[in-house]
């Protein structure tokens, strides 16, 4: 089956990427020694010729454990201690040949001799010498030093959110006036559906991007009935002792983050990550229940308030596995410069990263 594989693989490759009177290499490590088989013919001889040299190679040693294919160079590497994986790469596609005596899929033991094949045709590796049975992931369905990380803006989020004054402090009920809040009630929502990893240095240093939706309810404590005249926010008191009074604005965001990760595990890597993101205003209203006469009454209101259409916030995190706690302070104002009070954002929660 391992020659079938490997012959299928080598000739879709050649086929695409060779050249006429090419010359291919099959190298063979076993400890100190190297052997080299050199392989020069015309491209319509050459998959036959290197299908033969590669089948004396299992045939006559049985300590063969990895097999890297390339377009130009195959390489076989053995172990004295004849560890049972095998490892073929063409191009950007890897494919992992798994044969071991306890390897565990879920919680069943394969049994021994049995192989488990993997493609992964995300995998980019320079230099994989360090992939182990002991970073292999069993119950996954690729390995996971694909380069990619364990990138944590995807997810679900739910935070605190404050208002800050100019001087970096917490703006009192005296600051602001008509936009007093209720902490307990000032809880904000995240939902970051895409992200992209760009890895600097493997698994461990990348730059992660992507999009999400940004939900920030501001909780207000007096009983206002808010409404925008000559670009400025006006409060109203009505009297009517509201049970819920939410000012909320909605941003499509986009990160830029530098993470490091400590592992190439997602499930056993601490992450820790700092950056900057940025958004656009797409939605803003206010939200007021209340009960009156016995009927209990209930009114949304669409309307920019003021809000400032775009935000950008430093952020910064920091995590394990699938959580992180996450804090952002805004760079911009969150309502429109004269138009109320002036703040800017502050919040914090924590993140289930999928």
């Amino acid at each position: 089956m391992n020659i079938k594989l490997l012959t299928a693989f080598l000739l879709s490759g050649f086929a695409v990427f060779a050249q006429q009177n090419e010359i291919k290499k099959i190298v063979t490590i076993k400890g100190n020694d190297t052997t080299v088989i050199v392989i020069n013919g015309r491209i319509d001889q050459m998959d036959s010729m290197l299908t033969e040299e590669m089948k004396k190679v299992y045939i006559n040693d049985s300590m063969v454990t990895r097999v890297d294919v390339f377009m130009d160079t195959t390489i076989l590497k053995t172990s004295e201690n004849g560890s049972d994986t095998t490892h073929i790469k063409i191009g950007n596609m890897k494919i992992v040949i798994l044969e071991s005596k306890d390897l565990k899929n879920g919680q069943a033991e394969l049994p021994k001799g049995e192989r488990k094949i993997i493609i992964d045709e995300k995998v980019i590796i320079e230099n994989d010498d360090d992939l182990t049975m002991e970073n292999w992931d069993a119950t996954d369905d690729h390995c996971s030093t694909s380069g990619d990380g364990n990138a944590i803006w995807s997810g679900f989020g739910i935070n605190a959110n404050g208002f800050m004054n100019a001087n970096k402090q917490l703006a009192s009920t005296a600051e602001l006036g008509f936009l007093a809040l209720d902490p307990a009630k000032s809880i904000g929502l995240q939902w970051n559906f895409a992200e992209k990893r760009f890895p600097i240095f493997k698994d461990y240093l990348g730059v992660v991007t992507g999009l999400g939706l940004n939900w920030n309810r501001y909780s207000i404590k007096g009983d206002y009935d808010f409404t925008v005249m000559n670009d400025t926010l006006i409060a109203n008191n009505t009297g009517l002792n509201y049970a819920k009074n939410i000012l909320s604005s909605t941003y499509l965001q986009a990160p830029l983050l530098l993470q490091i990760s400590t592992s190439k595990q997602p499930s056993k890597a601490w992450n820790i990550s700092a950056g900057v993101v940025g958004g656009i205003r797409i939605d803003a209203r206010q939200i007021q229940k209340w009960e009156a006469d016995g009927k209990k009454n209930k009114d949304k209101t669409k309307d920019d308030f003021q809000f400032n259409p775009f935000q950008a916030s430093l952020m910064a995190t920091v995590g394990y596995g699938d959580w992180s706690l996450y804090m952002t302070y805004g760079l911009s104002d969150v309502f429109n410069e004269g138009a109320a009070p002036k703040v800017r954002g502050v919040n914090a929660g924590i993140l289930l990263s999928f």
